[in-house]
């Protein structure tokens, strides 16, 4: 798991680089500051991994108390606060307001049942 975990952030490190921020210990020097929207379309798994690493906390944390249905959009932007070091902050998680708009119901997928006699949902 860790080599796996290990792929991802060296790889969004990597990419983010490319775009003018490149990572120092637990923060990222913006070297190139920009606006630019960068799309990435990927599983729960690795989103938690990459939100993780961008915001210093473990991706345990996310795996298990946060939940993002499939077609959820998170958004993520840089802070500039002090000059030449950025930050991210999560301003959207798991939304799904375009799924409402059109009121088609989210998922379940990636949910846990509610009540544990429920044998119609997922259970551990």
């Amino acid at each position: 798991m860790r080599s796996g975990i290990a792929y991802v952030q060296d790889g969004l490190d990597s990419l983010l680089a490319k775009h003018g921020y490149e990572r120092k210990e637990n923060y990222y020097n913006a070297l190139h500051p920009n606006e630019y929207t960068i799309a990435l379309f990927c599983h729960f798994g690795v989103e938690c991994v990459m939100l993780g690493h961008l915001l210093g906390i473990s991706p345990m944390l996310l795996w298990h108390g946060f939940m993002a249905a499939p077609t959820s959009v998170t958004t993520v932007c840089t802070e500039e606060r002090r000059d030449g070091i950025a930050y991210f902050r999560v301003t959207a998680f798991g939304d799904i307001s375009h799924l409402n708009v059109h009121g088609e119901p989210p998922a379940f997928a990636g949910r846990f049942c509610e009540m544990y006699s429920n044998t119609e949902q997922r259970h551990d």
